[in-house]
């Protein structure tokens, strides 16, 4: 179910270069994004307690599809409908708001940054797919309650929990400096 999606590598992600006159209030100010990312990471731990649930014969298979079904992220991308618009579309309207106000301010920047933000706009792509690929094994388990849909179910979240994580914190750690130097409203 995730074979052909790419994960990410650490080594092939750029970097964003340091801004020697930034000062710990402008890095301050950039983490404040962490806080956003902390919500999706909550609703993901929701997620992962009904999958496990499932697993230990406790949970059922409607009630993990309907906490699928009710993450703001999915619903954020039901809303725009494709990920892909003028600059990919995040999973949720903290990220459409990088797309439309954010990564444009920091792109003008500096090449460096202009090379992070497209990898993330990059990342989100994979996010985008493998949200519904998490949306259809929700379906598909609770249509056909199998051993086989609760892995298909474990496999996809599990991918999509590392590859979140992984992006949340590469967002974070290229971004603060710049956001809080450049005065990037969060």
């Amino acid at each position: 179910m995730i074979d052909d999606i790419p994960f990410l590598d650490d080594e092939t992600r750029p970097r964003a270069p340091a801004i020697p006159d930034a000062t710990e209030a402008d890095r301050a100010h950039g983490r404040r994004l962490s806080l956003f990312h902390r919500f999706h990471l909550q609703q993901m731990a929701t997620i992962a307690r009904a999958i496990s649930a499932l697993e230990q014969g406790t949970g059922d298979a409607a009630a993990l599809a309907r906490e699928i079904g009710d993450m703001a992220m999915l619903d954020n991308f039901r809303r725009v409908g494709t990920l892909c618009g003028q600059e990919c579309q995040m999973l949720t309207l903290h990220h459409t708001i990088e797309d439309q106000e954010i990564f444009p301010r920091l792109r003008e920047q500096s090449a460096g940054l202009r090379a992070v933000i497209d990898r993330l706009s990059q990342e989100h792509e994979i996010v985008h797919t493998l949200l519904e690929r998490l949306e259809q094994a929700a379906i598909a388990i609770m249509r056909t309650p199998s051993p086989q849909a609760l892995k298909d179910v474990r496999a996809v979240f599990d991918a999509l929990h590392a590859v979140v994580a992984s992006h949340f914190g590469y967002e974070e750690n290229e971004l603060a400096e710049a956001l809080g130097y450049y005065r990037v409203p969060l």
